[in-house]
């Protein structure tokens, strides 16, 4: 196998992670995240891949599938963001960590990948592949003073509505309430026909309850058990991400969602957090519903961006054959034979 690289455990890879420089470093990146996150399809297998040279490291966190019918693999981010990360921007050390790295890929049988970037680190920057501009995002910059001062009008008046009403906000150990979210947060997603990709299970949940700053938040009226929204956040070093939320009828009308992301942030400012970092759209277009919700909390866009590379040219080729109605169907994308 390549010089430089090594196949770390769960352990090790938090260890190595933990100690990294870098900042913001956000929960969706971290380990113990992309272990979790591959409890959505028992095909996913968590790798975990880092070089060392000269006292730096760079640590790549992801998913492998075994390509159907074939000793191939295929490899990707988890559910959200992934990508590489590096103790250095050095350009020797980038470029001899990628060549290790596509070296140990190409020899374990893995084909293609496909990552997504976290836009709070532009971490394309330490990968060697093919990186591609997809949309833009939203992040607060929890640094202000006056967080509301930033908000649209209607952002403003829809959390003022919600606390007019009456609507309290909570956040507690998302581990304790797990059972309880999934359900909920499949109901809202079945309710706006979501595509069945996004009805994660209940052990899912229950993984993602065993991460260290796994936040629920929830908004209710005062004296009711019911939630009216609910999200689960996830908390990193200088980062809190809003991850998956769901709101219920009723929360829609009186603006629940609203006031939760506003207390969130506020919440997250007092725990030495300096951004909320919401995302963007369910798709790329700049009239997204998703979108045009987010970007009422903020001003600040980032640049999300996608990354590939093919680390077998030949094998990829016969994949193209081998799946070729997929890969007509879906010319563009990296991996056609299963979403990503």
């Amino acid at each position: 196998m390549a010089d430089g690289i090594r196949v770390l455990d769960l352990e090790a890879a938090c260890r190595v992670f933990d100690a990294m420089p870098v900042r913001p470093r956000p929960a969706t990146l971290h380990p113990r995240y992309v272990a979790a996150d591959a409890r959505r399809d028992p095909a996913l297998t968590p790798l975990f891949l880092c070089v060392e040279a000269g006292g730096d490291r760079w640590l790549h966190a992801l998913h492998t599938t075994v390509v159907p019918g074939t000793g191939w693999c295929d490899a990707s981010s988890p559910y959200g963001y992934g990508g590489p990360i590096a103790t250095t921007d050095a350009a020797d050390f980038v470029r001899f960590a990628w060549q290790a790295y596509t070296q140990w890929m190409r020899e374990a049988g893995v084909l293609v990948e496909y990552v997504r970037f976290h836009p709070l680190l532009a971490n394309e920057r330490w990968y060697g592949g093919r990186v591609q501009d997809n949309r833009a995002v939203v992040c607060v910059d929890l640094h202000t003073g006056d967080l509301e001062a930033g908000y649209s009008v209607r952002t403003r008046q829809a959390v003022r509505k919600a606390a007019a009403a009456g609507v309290v906000y909570e956040e507690l150990p998302f581990s304790g309430d797990a059972p309880a979210f999934g359900p909920f947060h499949r109901a809202a997603m079945q309710a706006m026909d979501a595509d069945p990709f996004y009805l994660f299970d209940d052990a899912y949940f229950e993984a993602m309850g065993r991460m260290p700053g796994a936040t629920l938040a929830v908004c209710r009226e005062a004296g009711a058990d019911a939630w009216l929204a609910a999200a689960l956040l996830l908390d990193g070093a200088g980062v809190r991400e809003y991850h998956l939320a769901a709101s219920s009828d009723g929360g829609r009308r009186l603006g629940a969602a609203s006031l939760l992301l506003h207390r969130a942030a506020l919440q997250a400012r007092e725990g030495g957090c300096t951004q909320l970092y919401l995302g963007g759209g369910t798709d790329a277009s700049e009239d997204n519903p998703l979108l045009f919700f987010k970007s009422g909390f903020s001003r600040q866009r980032l640049a999300y961006r996608t990354g590939s590379a093919v680390f077998d040219a030949d094998g990829y080729a016969r994949l193209e054959q081998r799946f070729a109605l997929e890969r007509a169907a879906h010319p563009h994308w990296p991996i056609f034979h299963r979403k990503v």
